[in-house]
């Protein structure tokens, strides 16, 4: 009997082989009739063990021969787009080429044109919504759709994101923000400290701005601001709310803090968790249920005050979703189901904070990092502003000048460098032509698409660049070492006076400078209008900037996002300045003894750890952020009073 069981096991095993090679067979066929350059990979990069393992695997065949690996084993790891950059595509000695395996074909491509191509072409290269499954938890929405239902969800939900509640993004991303310094920097602003809270704290910010103009309600800085926590709460979007509302066993910012930490594991667990003997994973699914709760009552105390005619303080975007959708009580049937509208309104959220508040937190290590830059940014606050306080700037007149100079350069710069995701996926249903490389070729059917975000944002063939700064001591140590596209310079987007990039001794074939004026056109390309012409921006070519997207499906949130940075970056670099903590490296003590040589020394350390941070402990977790408990830990002082003055 036992070997009956032995021979079936062979057997299942011997059918699988088969399968499998079978389907490598077919894959590698198709790869050479595309015409397309391709590598032959051994398993898919996305298929679950490659996800779960591949650290461990890559350990193990980088002990084999480098002549049995190359060059497949470096496009093996997931996240090769962001440790390789534009490394593997120069390598290859191309811009687009496709990985083949017994799983399935994939496109990966940093080329302009390409991506050009592909996001224009929407119905021919669809977004694989499978992989979007994830933030259907709520319902479906705008990002989980495609096709005619993403059509009808973009037409109900992007009339929200409108100026008006621009303005109250700005307003309210000012008040945050200074609560935020006040949390760090103490009620006077005077006292410095080593901050290892900023993820976090930006983070809050950012729910806290996003529950505000996103939903009406206004979230208080814990700690910070004054509050009558017995009126507080009875809103359901407060953080003060210490005596819970009645059914609820968190509060409103417990259950979506907990739920957004958490997100992957509810997706994957679902109800089962609420059943396992775990703690961890009982308050998960808690989290799930009860922001569900706080998201009902609200969207119902919406319908509600709407339905009444009752008048409202601002535009928020439930609100508008609510009248867009005919659930106003207008229609007898309407266009968004409750499901729905709180699918969108959660893809709001988690689509909004994460990324808005990883812009914020690295803008500030990357100007720690370059105090050049940061004066240069401070010197230019103090020419927009001229010693007004925030509750004196105004958004009609202050933000345009803030994106066309230096704080606008500096959020460009941020996203260039880290992108919100190292790859933006695409897909084929059937064979499509597609030009490569200047040759018509076709990408076969059944084909996940990557558009190597990270990459496209590094190729020397599309940006402008110049030499390195130093050529002994790049910063990464594999991309775009004969140039300086890796480093930090706003200045980049700075134009001349005579249209040029400022500072570029070199351009790139595809990088023509343009500059932009505020139109239509320009706000697609660069990702909103910009000041006067003394002030603009340069403007990427078409395909090479992707922080929002491209094409038809960029990012609805794109204005709220940048309104929200600009005026965070505004408040804190108006009033303070950001040093690297040196705690790691010497004491207070130690530092105040030290020479400027020493100093200089220690902060280079220090800055050289926050770089091997970005390089080496990032992780794609729905957007690209840094792992687990890793910091880079900061100062906040007052200008002035910097312990390191650098060139």
């Amino acid at each position: 009997m036992f070997e009956y069981f032995l021979l079936a096991i062979a057997g299942l095993i011997g059918f699988q082989a088969v399968k499998y090679l079978l389907a490598w067979r077919r894959n590698i066929a198709e790869a050479k009739a595309s015409g397309i350059p391709y590598i032959v990979v051994p398993a898919y990069v996305f298929s679950l063990p490659i996800i779960l393992f591949h650290k461990h695997i890559d350990r193990v065949l980088r002990k084999l021969p480098e002549s049995w690996t190359s060059p497949w084993l470096g496009v093996m790891s997931p996240m090769h787009s962001w440790y390789h950059l534009y490394a593997t595509f120069k390598d290859l000695g191309t811009d687009t080429y496709l990985t083949v395996s017994p799983g399935g074909n994939m496109l990966w491509t940093a080329s302009p044109d390409v991506i050009s191509q592909i996001t224009t072409r929407r119905g021919d290269f669809p977004k694989p919504v499978k992989m979007y499954k994830n933030i259907d938890i709520f319902g479906k929405n705008v990002v989980s759709s495609e096709g005619q239902y993403w059509r009808h969800h973009r037409k109900i939900v992007s009339p929200p994101f409108t100026e008006k509640n621009n303005h109250l993004v700005w307003a309210e991303s000012i008040h945050q923000a200074q609560s935020m310094m006040k949390s760090w920097t103490g009620m006077d602003g005077n006292q410095s400290k080593t901050v290892r809270s900023a993820p976090e704290d930006t983070m809050m910010l950012s729910l806290h701005v996003i529950s505000r103009a996103g939903f009406g309600q206004r979230l208080l800085w814990p700690g910070v601001e004054d509050i009558d926590v017995e009126k507080s709460a009875k809103k359901p979007g407060s953080n003060a709310d210490t005596n819970k509302r009645a059914g609820h066993q968190m509060t409103y910012f417990e259950a979506l803090s907990t739920l957004l930490e958490n997100l992957i594991l509810v997706v994957a667990g679902g109800k089962l968790l609420e059943r396992l003997p775990s703690k961890a994973a009982n308050t998960a699914y808690l989290s799930f249920t009860e922001w569900r709760k706080y998201m009902t009552d609200m969207l119902q105390d919406k319908q509600a005050e709407i339905g009444s005619g009752a008048s409202q303080s601002g535009l928020d975007l439930m609100g508008a979703m609510i009248r867009s959708a005919g659930g106003d009580g207008a229609s007898d049937k309407p266009l968004l189901t409750d499901e729905e509208i709180l699918g969108n309104a959660f893809v709001f959220i988690l689509a909004g904070h994460e990324t808005t508040a990883n812009s914020i937190h690295y803008s500030t290590i990357y100007l720690a990092c370059n105090l050049s830059a940061q004066r240069r940014l401070q010197a230019d606050l103090e020419s927009i502003f001229q010693g007004r306080p925030p509750s004196e700037w105004s958004y009609d007149k202050d933000l345009p000048k803030l994106f066309g100079g230096m704080v606008g350069a500096t959020m460009c710069e941020q996203l260039r460098l880290i992108p919100p995701v190292i790859e933006i996926p695409k897909s084929t249903q059937t064979v499509q032509p597609l030009v490569v490389n200047g040759k018509r070729c076709t990408v076969p059917a059944n084909t996940l698409i990557n558009l190597s975000t990270a990459a496209a944002h590094r190729n020397p063939k599309a940006w402008p660049h110049g030499k390195p700064a130093d050529p002994k001591k790049p910063v990464h140590p594999v991309s775009n070492l004969d140039n300086d596209l890796e480093e930090f310079k706003p200045e980049r987007w700075l134009l001349s006076g005579d249209g040029q990039m400022q500072g570029q001794a070199h351009r790139g074939a595809a990088g023509a400078t343009e500059h932009t004026d505020g139109s239509e056109e320009d706000e697609d390309a660069t990702g909103g209008p910009t000041a006067d012409s003394a002030g603009a921006l340069y403007k990427p070519a078409k395909g090479s900037y992707l922080p929002f997207s491209d094409g038809a499906r960029s990012c609805l949130g794109k204005r709220f996002a940048q309104v929200e940075v600009l005026a965070v970056l505004a408040v804190i670099f108006s009033e303070w300045s950001v040093e690297l903590a040196l705690d790691d490296f010497a004491t207070d003590e130690e530092v105040e003894k030290m020479s400027e040589d020493e100093k200089r020394e220690c902060w280079e350390k220090a800055k050289d750890r926050a770089m091997w941070v970005f390089r080496e402990r990032m992780a794609s977790r729905i957007t690209l952020k840094m792992e687990g408990h890793v910091h880079t830990p900061l100062r906040f002082v007052r200008k002035g009073k910097e312990r390191l003055e650098g060139s």
